[in-house]
């Protein structure tokens, strides 16, 4: 099938979604959710494209492709809509980089010097305050106020490890991720949820401040 990207016209011989294809032609889509070993979440809201200017942008990780379609991945439209996602993310987000250990390796920080709004609006509110989760093994730092729920560690600990340890609790502003019970992650593979993170709140704990990357 025939599909236009930006302006240029490609042909797709294979079931991909939007996504896929664009990272696959080396076209940049930014994503904090998406891992091509983990199932489909679509929540972060950062890979928003744009297919029709009278409908509604679409999420790039969960839209597959069909045939004829247009597609814009960096017009206005869709840099104003990151520009909003990457605003409510910083909402509650601690301003700790200087003594965050994912700093320099950070996709928060990328993203936000990429496509982030110039400055925040949401200045009289207080930021909240989320318990960190000190019971989950010797290994993993929790900082859970820096989470974005992106759920890249629930879905790895579910499908991968196999221990359905963590769940999204919650509504809105409200969210966090938790275990159902508290224990420690006994599972040998529990560490990978470290270099999963986008952002700081899964740390190496061995690792706290020995060094900047």
């Amino acid at each position: 099938m025939n599909i236009t990207i930006n302006s240029i016209n490609y042909k797709v011989d294979k079931d991909y979604t939007i996504f896929q294809f664009c990272s696959l032609i080396g076209v940049n889509i930014p994503c904090f959710c998406y891992h091509e070993k983990l199932s489909i979440a679509g929540n972060c809201r950062m890979c928003l494209v744009d297919i029709n200017p009278k409908t509604n942008l679409v999420l790039a990780c969960s839209t597959g492709l069909s045939p004829n379609m247009v597609i814009y991945t960096n017009n206005n439209r869709v840099n104003k809509a990151r520009e909003s996602v990457m605003e409510f993310l910083l909402i509650n987000h601690p301003l700790d980089c200087p003594i965050c250990d994912q700093g320099g390796e950070c996709d928060l920080q990328d993203l936000s010097l990429n496509v982030g709004y110039d400055c925040g609006r949401f200045i009289e509110n207080d930021k909240r305050s989320i318990d960190n989760l000190n019971y989950i093994g010797p290994m993993i730092k929790t900082s859970m106020t820096r989470c974005i729920q992106c759920t890249r560690c629930i879905r790895y600990l579910s499908l991968v490890s196999g221990d359905d340890e963590f769940t999204l609790g919650g509504r809105g502003m409200y969210t966090e991720i938790s275990a159902y019970i508290y224990k420690y992650l006994y599972n040998e593979l529990s560490a990978n949820i470290i270099d999963l993170c986008p952002v700081g709140a899964l740390t190496s704990m061995p690792y706290a401040f020995k060094g900047r990357p």
